[in-house]
């Protein structure tokens, strides 16, 4: 239903109401005034008949009888004795004199000020006739008047009143889903599309049009998402496939290389046994090439840590222990004693968990980026790399990655991805493999204490990183 139809639907229901209820209002008071006009009339009549007697009733007789008379409208009745004086009190017939009150009200109408008024003689026993005067009197008219203009305007203040509640109520009521909207389109900001996937179907059409809408939206952003995570993976497969070209290449023509080169720095030192001198420069050679091999060997696993025979089976984490486990000691022995110290976190008690090998081949990378950053950049003093195995609120496991240092910290993550000093290759990476990447000040009174660093922190679900990498 449009929210405009609903609205007027609601507003109508009142108007009808109200409009009913106005025509029960005015019946009754149409009975009421139809009721005090008909005592009116009866009490004139009485007060004609009593006026009639005058001349055969005794004096006392007839003041009691005017003083019982009730009901007399738009009039006020005088009796006045031969001298002129009143016989009859204000408020002893109804239909009393006029108060200023009143008074000040009808000449605020326009009705006339001077009094209209009807007089004759009756005879009387003693033969000293008394007078009798009708003056017309509008009070009871004004009061009707002005207690029938205070009920309308009352009765049509309830009305607006009502009118004004019901439509709240029903906006309101028919807005409410609003809020399910505005909260799913806040999600939208923070990644978290589900909200709108569990939308409900809105009672307002204008309402669904927005739900639909948000829901195509969101299911386009998923599509390409899906695309663009596709081809970032693919270009990362393309990375790692330079790397093992460029490892197999090494391996092949360098290593060669150098194992020619010791294998004559041997055959020097076997033929310069009776020269000591050059001897040790031969020796001291074939040294030299031994840790240039080794140092070729830490290389080639950094390029490509996995063997070739592995291929794509699904590995473990226990796997990426030595992985991470060499390249924290790596880190240390270069900075040697004079850098960060480097330390490693990981459960040996989640070790049999199961993992798609490039989820940890991009564990692996984002770790060596982040400590070569932590290295290069953070003139820290320690820092930490940590992975811990939590699961979901739906069972699933997850993977909480994250390096914590004790540096100089970091001001705006925008500008650091800009500049290009590593982390934007980790936010790719972390993406590429369905993970939420984020970064914040390491907190503070940590060991280093007074200087609070960097945590960059990226969460994995094992389920949605296997369905990122699947083919």
């Amino acid at each position: 239903m449009e929210l405009p139809r609903l609205v007027m639907r609601r507003a109508l229901a009142v108007a009808l109401g109200a409009l009913v209820l106005a025509l029960l209002l005015g019946l009754l008071r149409m009975r009421e005034d139809t009721r005090r006009e008909m005592e009116g009339s009866l009490a004139l009549a009485q007060a004609g008949a009593v006026l009639a007697t005058l001349a055969d009733r005794d004096d006392a007789a007839v003041l009691q009888a005017l003083r019982e008379l009730r009901g007399l409208r738009h009039l006020v009745l005088t009796l006045r004795d031969a001298e002129g004086r009143a016989l009859t009190g204000t408020g002893d017939v109804a239909g009393a004199s006029a108060s200023p009150g009143w008074s000040r009200v009808a000449a605020l109408l326009g009705l006339e000020a001077a009094e209209r008024s009807v007089r004759w003689s009756v005879p009387r026993p003693d033969g000293r006739p008394w007078s009798v005067e009708l003056t017309a009197s509008p009070d009871s008219e004004l009061q009707e008047s002005l207690g029938g203009l205070v009920g309308t305007f009352g009765l049509l203040g309830l009305c607006c009143v009502l009118m004004l509640a019901v439509m709240h109520w029903n906006v309101r009521r028919a807005l409410h889903p609003l809020r399910a909207l505005l909260g799913a389109i806040g999600r939208i900001e923070r990644q978290d599309l589900g909200a709108v996937r569990a939308l409900p179907r809105m009672p307002v059409r204008e309402l669904e049009a927005i739900a639909q809408a948000l829901k195509h939206l969101v299911a386009e952003q998923e599509r390409t998402e899906a695309a663009r995570r596709v081809l970032g993976h693919r270009l990362l497969s393309l990375r790692e496939d330079e790397r093992q070209r460029l490892a197999r290449d090494l391996h092949d023509e360098f290593g060669q290389r150098l194992t020619a080169l010791r294998v004559d720095a041997a055959w020097l030192t076997r033929r310069l046994q009776d020269q000591p001198a050059l001897q040790g420069v031969a020796a001291g050679m074939s040294e030299q090439v031994a840790r240039v091999q080794e140092d070729v060997r830490q290389l080639l696993r950094r390029l490509h840590p996995f063997d070739a025979a592995e291929g794509g089976a699904p590995q473990t984490l226990g796997r990426l222990r030595p992985m991470l486990q060499e390249l924290v000691q790596g880190w240390s022995a270069a900075a040697q004693g004079h850098g960060a110290r480097f330390s490693l976190e990981l459960d040996a008690a989640h070790d049999a968990l199961e993992l798609p090998q490039e989820l940890i081949l991009g564990l692996y990378r984002i770790s060596q980026e982040a400590l070569t950053n932590v290295a290069r950049h953070a003139d820290a003093r320690q820092a930490w790399l940590a992975v811990r195995v939590e699961h979901a609120a739906d069972g699933a496991p997850r993977l909480d990655w994250s390096v914590r240092d004790d540096g100089r910290g970091l001001d705006n993550l925008e500008a650091a991805l800009q500049r290009g000093s590593g982390l934007a290759g980790i936010k790719d990476r972390v993406w590429a493999l369905g993970g939420d990447f984020d970064w914040s000040a390491a907190a503070a009174g940590g060991p280093s204490g007074e200087r609070h660093g960097l945590l960059l922190r990226a969460r994995f679900t094992v389920e949605a990183a296997a369905a990122e990498v699947r083919p």
